[in-house]
């Protein structure tokens, strides 16, 4: 028989348009699915939950992580975006080996879970063979998230003996979803994660061409900085290249006209508040991309310099934009952006834009039952007032106790389960080291800043003159 959970007294926050909250309710799950909500539900057969004091909504989704860079967390705490990029992206990338990326994925994605997110995208954009692929792959699968593998085509900054031309990666792609990645109902999906458009505009066409014959979501930075020429939002629609199934992240230095370009035609943006805040890499579209009718969600982007939890990114997006309207307005009348708008930004909107709408990101019979139990009854959430806004202003990742992937409780009474928490933290330790020592050490890693114009257009991001303190 299947195993049957009933989760029993909640608060329950549906984030769903068609179904009410519950003050005190129940859902009933069999073989991954809600098959009931209400109260008073029918115990038999099931294995019961008590939630007395606790409330359930439905798991958070990050659209958009680089999880392989797990092994770097806090490095970069006083980094820009250029010293990001010349660590990162120039000096580290290159010496990660399969098996470092392997343990940052693992270790990333269980630190998602573990902060309530059930859903992730990984753009996973230090692939240099088919074995980093499967590692990374490999990290995903074996933490039981449920994940879109976002399959990074952007070379390194050193030529790939295996992959000699971008055909290679996409010859590379192909084998991923013609394998462990055929299926679009499992719990890893494979997506694709675009080069930055300052490669020839022939090779990002290509690369748009191969995802969609594929059949996968697409994710690409865009506009990060001001750069020369037609942004990237421009040269797609250029070539009719604009679609739903389209993830922009950043757009922080988006035009009005870009933005109009992605709402008509179906796509989606992911900010990044922490690290856009943060690197320079300007304001957080929020505001500007809700009331240009874009469809908006979060991601925690990179834990070398910020959070990995989407609690602490929704108060920044919206502070963030509070901010800027309060200043324009002096002494507001009115907030405009409400705080319950954030969580359907990390439910509902993230799970439409990638492709998931139907299945998950909130809570309804039929959907799977993505879901994550905060202790209400703890301090910073007693008394609960209004729900939603108290998940949005008042929680943090220290009050998910227990989440459940399609009916599968992997983190229960705060222990995730199935996982040697232990094992997974001396792993992702090894690679830092390693890979810390593959480069010279912590004093190497911002020697590359002159070689970014080789790889980036960096237009009017780039400071003619700067120094970098260390």
């Amino acid at each position: 028989m299947a195993e049957r959970w009933l989760l029993q007294g909640a608060t329950v926050v549906t984030g769903d348009p068609e179904h009410e909250d519950l003050p005190c309710g129940d859902l009933l799950i069999e073989d991954g699915l809600i098959v009931a909500m209400g109260r008073g539900l029918s115990t038999e057969g099931c294995r019961v939950l008590p939630l007395t004091g606790k409330l359930v909504m439905p798991g958070l989704i990050d659209t958009h992580r680089h999880t392989w860079q797990t092994p770097l967390r806090g490095l970069g705490a006083d980094w820009t975006v250029m010293d990001y990029l010349a660590a990162v992206r120039v000096k580290l990338s290159p010496v990660f080996r399969p098996e470092d990326l392997h343990a940052g994925t693992l270790a990333g994605a269980l630190e998602a879970l573990d902060a309530g997110i059930t859903t992730l995208v990984d753009y996973s954009h230090c692939i240099s063979s088919p074995e980093h692929a499967d590692a990374a792959l490999q990290g995903l699968q074996d933490s039981g998230i449920q994940a879109l593998f976002a399959y990074g085509f952007a070379p390194g900054p050193t030529p790939s003996p295996a992959f000699p031309s971008p055909e290679h990666r996409f010859a590379d792609a192909r084998r991923l979803r013609a394998g462990p990645l055929s299926s679009d109902s499992s719990r890893v999906r494979l997506g694709i994660a675009l080069t930055e458009m300052q490669v020839p505009w022939e090779q990002s066409r290509a690369e748009v061409h191969t995802a969609r014959a594929l059949g996968v979501p697409i994710s690409l930075h865009c506009s990060a900085w001001p750069v020369t020429g037609p942004s990237e939002v421009e040269q797609l629609a250029r070539e009719g290249l604009l679609g739903p199934d389209l993830l922009f992240v950043h757009c922080t230095f988006s035009s009005d006209e870009d933005l109009a370009r992605i709402a008509n035609s179906g796509g989606s943006i992911s900010a990044t508040p922490e690290s856009e805040l943060q690197m320079g890499m300007g304001f957080p579209i929020v505001g500007r991309a809700l009331r240009a009718g874009v469809r908006t969600t979060l991601g925690c982007d990179v834990v070398a310099s910020n959070g990995g939890e989407l609690f602490t990114a929704m108060r920044l997006a919206l502070q963030s934009e509070r901010g800027r309207a309060n200043a324009l307005a002096g002494l507001p009348r009115r907030l405009d952006l409400k705080a319950r708008q954030l969580l359907r930004m990390v439910t509902q909107d993230a799970a439409d834009a990638i492709g998931l709408g139907a299945v998950t990101g909130s809570l309804r019979p039929g959907k799977q039952a993505d879901l994550v139990v905060l202790s209400a009854d703890s301090l910073n959430l007693s008394p609960l007032g209004a729900p939603r806004d108290a998940i949005v202003m008042q929680a943090h990742a220290g009050n998910v106790e227990s989440v459940m992937v399609r009916g599968k409780l992997v983190k229960h009474r705060g222990v995730l389960l199935g996982t040697e928490v232990s094992g997974v933290r001396r792993q992702v330790l090894r690679a830092r080291d390693a890979v810390l020592e593959r480069v010279g050490g912590m004093s190497a890693l911002l020697a590359e800043h002159a070689r970014l114009e080789e790889h980036w257009d960096l237009g009017a991001g780039r400071v003619p003159g700067t120094t970098v303190t260390r």
